[in-house]
């Protein structure tokens, strides 16, 4: 596979995981640091709209990964395509 091809997905990947991470991200955070007088998770956040879209994101990540490994010939890539892919399921099940 082409270089390029190999960097864009790498970078895709990396971006991906950064927007899971931002899209789960407690939406009530500067309030707690901005008034000391509010309690750490005393806001609620009833919206599961950031759990749904990187639910969606994981699963973007998966169609790419095995669009990667159908083209991919090289074993060394392949095996760092499944570690990328179970790096973001740990981290989609654990944040």
């Amino acid at each position: 596979m082409n270089k390029f091809i190999r960097i864009v997905f790498v970078l895709f990947y990396l971006a991906s995981m950064m927007v899971i991470y931002l899209s789960t991200v407690d939406k009530y955070d500067v309030i707690y640091d901005m008034d000391p007088t509010i309690h750490q998770g005393s806001l609620i956040n009833n919206s599961n709209n950031g759990n749904v879209f990187s639910g969606f994101i994981l699963f973007f990540i998966f169609l790419l990964q095995i669009v990667f490994l159908y083209f991919e010939k090289s074993k060394k890539w392949r095996w760092a395509t499944g570690m990328m892919t179970a790096m973001a399921c740990l981290f989609f099940f654990i944040r």
